[in-house]
């Protein structure tokens, strides 16, 4: 390998084309310098030959089966991430993809184990048709399960309202503590609205909360099998504290 692979000066944006002929390859750049300064950086590249070494595995090992998609569920998409299909096809879910104006009775006319409200973009109170839907899903007695705008719907179907949070919730590290048993999981979130605890009912019981400002990031119905968070359990690559959810809704509905 040759001691300066390439090095360009590019005066005026009409130059640009020609380095797109070299192909692709490997370029020191720097402004000020000069060229035979910018050749002793070109070494350092040479480390990329090791990279893959590095970042790839250091055992044999075999990929764990999928189970049995044994439970037929069905799940109203408003904006939904592919990701949770996998998760949910991941606990043994045979799941049902329905748009997000689909009646009640048509969601439950093949008599589904359970029912999932998905994720979604935009103010969850402007989503009247969908929670009037909601409200006799809830009445049929069947499992539900939601996420983020799901979240908010449920909260709007069981007599709740919603708010515009002052700054929202966005990241990869945003901490939820679990009322119930004391554990804080770092979550991944990306929602503008909330629901508002005061408003739920009392049969209503808030049962996660956000520890930056309070916020209401879960409830569950006390008699009823439904629950629902407001942050993403099926987040990739990442952090999976609330990956068990999944597994928990399959457990609720093996209760039901």
């Amino acid at each position: 390998m040759e001691d300066i692979v390439a090095t360009l000066h590019v005066d005026r944006p009409s130059e640009v084309p020609q380095a797109h002929q070299l192909g692709v390859g490997i370029m020191a750049f720097g402004t000020g310098v000069s060229r035979d300064a910018l050749g002793t950086y070109a070494p350092a590249f040479l480390f990329a030959a090791v990279l893959c070494m590095a970042a790839a595995t250091a055992f044999i090992f075999v990929r764990k089966p999928m189970p049995a998609a044994d439970m037929p569920i069905v799940a109203y998409d408003f904006g939904m991430k592919y990701n949770i299909l996998r998760n949910l096809r991941q606990a043994g879910f045979k799941v049902q993809v329905l748009p997000a104006t689909t009646s009640a009775a048509e969601a439950l006319k093949d008599k589904p184990a359970g029912v999932f409200l998905s994720n979604g973009p935009g103010d969850p109170a402007a989503l009247g048709y969908i929670v009037r839907e909601v409200k006799s899903l809830i009445d049929s007695g069947t499992p539900i399960f939601g996420i983020c705008l799901g979240h908010q719907i449920l909260g709007q179907a069981l007599g709740g309202k919603t708010f515009k949070l002052k700054f929202g919730h966005r990241g990869g590290n945003q901490p939820v503590k679990d009322l119930a048993t004391g554990k804080v999981e770092i979550t991944s979130q990306n929602h503008g609205f909330a629901v508002d605890a005061k408003s739920l009912p009392p049969d209503v019981s808030v049962d996660r909360i956000n520890l930056n400002d309070q916020t209401v990031e879960g409830f569950r119905h006390k008699t009823k099998p439904i629950f629902c968070v407001q942050y993403h359990p099926e987040a990739s690559p990442g952090p999976h504290d609330s990956n068990p959810l999944f597994a928990e809704f399959r457990a609720l509905i093996n209760k039901s």
